[in-house]
């Protein structure tokens, strides 16, 4: 029993009447199947991503003094949220999704997550 006017999850929770497999089955073949290049591109895509961002806080200091604050909160947003994106790809190669190859899936992943100083195997 809750707060009077709010909600309670458990009490109106009903399990779902499908299964894991009929799920599975909706969604179509090819989005199971590994692709190595493809997954390459996307570790390109995110450290051009890198560079850029780089780029434009090396000139940073070039800003008038008011402006300085903000445009470094912006830089470790954005690179935050690439940066994310790699350790993403990096732990899915802990699960094996990045190639089918296993040594490809665990250099890869520990190489991008070295460079991201989180630990690749304890993970």
């Amino acid at each position: 029993m809750g707060v009077k006017g709010t909600v309670n999850p458990e009490e109106n929770f009903e399990p779902p009447t499908f299964t894991i497999k009929e799920l599975r089955d909706c969604i179509p073949k090819h989005c199971f199947e590994r692709d190595t290049l493809r997954s390459f591109s996307y570790i390109f895509y995110d450290l051009c991503g890198v560079a850029f961002l780089y780029y434009c806080a090396s000139h940073i200091s070039m800003l008038p003094a008011v402006l300085r604050l903000p445009a470094w909160i912006a830089y470790c947003i954005c690179q935050g949220v690439v940066c994310t994106g790699i350790w993403v790809i990096a732990h899915e190669c802990g699960h094996g999704g990045f190639s089918a190859n296993i040594a490809t899936n665990n250099i890869t992943g520990w190489v991008l997550h070295s460079a991201l100083l989180v630990p690749y195997y304890s993970w």
